[in-house]
């Protein structure tokens, strides 16, 4: 993240405006590029980057109301990993300052994040089970993107977490005072039903369903939405959730209907961007980067990233 370079037209379609708008502002406010590429063209640092879009793209947002976003599917391989690390990134490039939390065992998000496998600093694990600050568990990923990692030592926290009282509710004690420097908290769950989960929910602004447009997905969805909200009524809160088609395949007769089903049974819940089955996504998993940081102009994974990202911005303000 910290060698990504953007170029003006980059930075006006991650804001929604003209490239010629970019141009004035970069002007008026007297700002230095860092390169000049082969073809002569302005090229600026993520740190730079941000400066330009917060006053083009966050500062026009502010403030955040529903800022702790949980993207949770209890199905492995939907993608929300993924989806998870492309919003937290590309809000970051954005201009607002972002916290994402990874609370798999697995650490995919940490990892593609570029936090080394072998990493054994505190995690979350340690921060509620251990009395642990937060904020020395937390570390710097780039400008605006911080992180809480995991690691394998979160395997362990089930037993204790479980026994303790307000089991449930543990998350949100540690999470409430970070909003007040965080404009957006996004967290990616593990794919399990567990206790460290329903803390994820109940700590939650808004739950993003990560759902593939897969038949095996959509008859797991019923079951995950059912238990999300008889789980909120337990808890006596109300839940604000959205679901998040992925993976759609635009040719294929099944990937419709799916999409069509999912409209149907859930309509406005059904968040309007649709994620496409594209190689750009894996290709950004590969790499460690938001799509934005090697696409080509005209790519649909970026195209698919940022309408969901805008869209995630709109219905939390």
């Amino acid at each position: 993240m910290k060698d990504i370079v953007f170029n003006q037209a980059m930075l006006g379609k991650l804001c929604q405006v003209s490239p010629n708008t970019v141009s004035r502002m970069i002007n008026s406010e007297k700002l230095k590029n860092l390169v000049w590429d082969a073809k002569n063209q302005k090229k600026y640092d993520i740190k730079t980057a941000r400066l330009i879009t917060k006053e083009l793209y966050a500062n026009l947002k502010l403030p955040i109301k529903d800022k702790i976003n949980v993207f949770y599917n209890f199905k492995g391989g939907t993608g929300k990993t993924s989806i998870c690390y492309q919003v937290a990134t590309h809000l970051s490039i954005l201009g607002f300052k972002v916290l994402a939390l990874d609370l798999d065992p697995q650490g995919h998000l940490s990892s593609v994040m570029r936090v080394a496998e072998d990493w054994n600093g505190p995690t979350i694990y340690d921060v509620i089970i251990n009395g642990v600050p937060v904020e020395d568990a937390i570390i710097n990923i780039s400008d605006g993107l911080d992180l809480l990692p995991a690691n394998i030592s979160m395997t362990r926290i089930e037993v204790p977490l479980s026994s303790k009282t307000k089991r449930e509710e543990k998350l949100s004690y540690v999470l409430e005072p970070l909003k007040q420097d965080y404009d957006f908290i996004l967290i990616d769950t593990n794919p399990t039903i567990s206790t460290l989960n329903m803390n994820a929910l109940v700590a939650s602004d808004r739950v993003n369903i990560v759902c593939e447009t897969q038949p095996f997905s959509l008859s797991g969805l019923k079951v995950l939405v059912d238990e999300m909200l008889n789980f909120y009524s337990d808890m006596e809160l109300t839940p604000k959730y959205s679901i998040i088609p992925n993976k759609y395949e635009i040719k294929t007769a099944t990937s419709q209907e799916v999409l069509g089903a999912l409209r149907a049974n859930y309509g406005p819940a059904v968040i309007n961007a649709v994620i496409r089955k594209v190689e750009e996504i894996n290709i950004a998993a590969k790499k460690k980067l938001p799509v934005s940081a090697f696409c080509k102009s005209k790519s649909t994974g970026f195209e698919d990233v940022m309408d969901l990202v805008h869209e995630i911005v709109t219905q939390s303000i």
